[in-house]
């Protein structure tokens, strides 16, 4: 009861048959590689940050903030920061 097509199967065929798989799965990678997806929806603009970003501990446990736009002053409840202070910082117009 054995499928005649299968006993007749030759060690070439397996290799041929292989090397047409592998060639079609590299043709399918490099056509996958070249076709670009479609454009993705612009952004609007975000402001850049002219200055980093400074941290400071304070004596009494706080924690201040400072970066280009605002300062603010956190304080550790033992469950989450809460925010104290938040004072904008006046900004500086480039001279020209």
């Amino acid at each position: 009861m054995l499928i005649p097509g299968v006993m007749a199967w030759k060690s070439s065929r397996g290799i041929v048959m292989s090397l047409v798989v592998a060639f079609v799965v590299l043709a399918l990678a490099i056509y996958g590689v070249t076709v670009s997806p479609a454009e993705a929806p612009s952004r609007p603009a975000q402001p850049a940050l002219s200055a980093t970003r400074f941290f400071v501990l304070l004596p009494d446990g706080r924690v201040e903030m400072t970066d280009a736009y605002t300062r603010r002053v956190f304080r550790w409840d033992g469950t989450r920061w809460l925010e104290l202070e938040s004072r904008a910082l006046p900004r500086s117009t480039p001279s020209r």
